[in-house]
Formats: C-alpha cells, sequence, structure tokens
C-alpha cells in the first residue's frame, strides 16, 4: 500500500482507507511535549475524541519517563567517571 506524507510529516495511506505508519520524531522530550501540545490542540479541537486522546497522552508521557531515565543514568555515568578521574589523579 502506498503512502503519502500530510503537511506535518506524518504517513498515511494514499487509498485513506486506513492509516499509514505515523511516523513522528520522538527521540527527546522536546519532541514529545511537541506532539503532547499537538494531541491536546486535536483533543480540544474535536479531531480526536478525548478518551483516544488520553490514551496516547498516557503513552506519551511514559516515553517521557523513560527518556528522562535515560538522561539521569548517562549523567550519573559521567559524574562516576569524572569522580573515578579525579580519585586516580
Amino acid at each position: 500500500m502506498a503512502t503519502e506524507n500530510d503537511a506535518e510529516g506524518r504517513s498515511r495511506a494514499a487509498d485513506g482507507l486506513r492509516p499509514g505508519r505515523v511516523r513522528i520524531p520522538l527521540r527527546n522530550l522536546d519532541e514529545v511535549q511537541r506532539e503532547l501540545a499537538r494531541l491536546y490542540r486535536d483533543m480540544r479541537g474535536g479531531v480526536i475524541e478525548s478518551q483516544d486522546g488520553s490514551r496516547m497522552a498516557n503513552v506519551l508521557q511514559i516515553l517521557a519517563r523513560v527518556i528522562e531515565g535515560g538522561q539521569i543514568e548517562a549523567r550519573l555515568t559521567a559524574l562516576e567517571e569524572a569522580d573515578k578521574r579525579r580519585f586516580l589523579q
């Protein structure tokens, strides 16, 4: 099945019968925040049912926590490495 991109770069099915694979960048907290804001606007505007939007928002919140955890882990590792180097000097 062919897909096309909409104005925001999301892919959709060209035949309009079913949605294509949605590719929304969610690699960092800024991107997740933008998607949450878009989701909120779509819910307020009646584009997305509030029940569906709520489910999507919950998944985005989980993703945000996973990203935060990865960032904290990376920062902690960097601090531990710096402490080891300081101790060895």
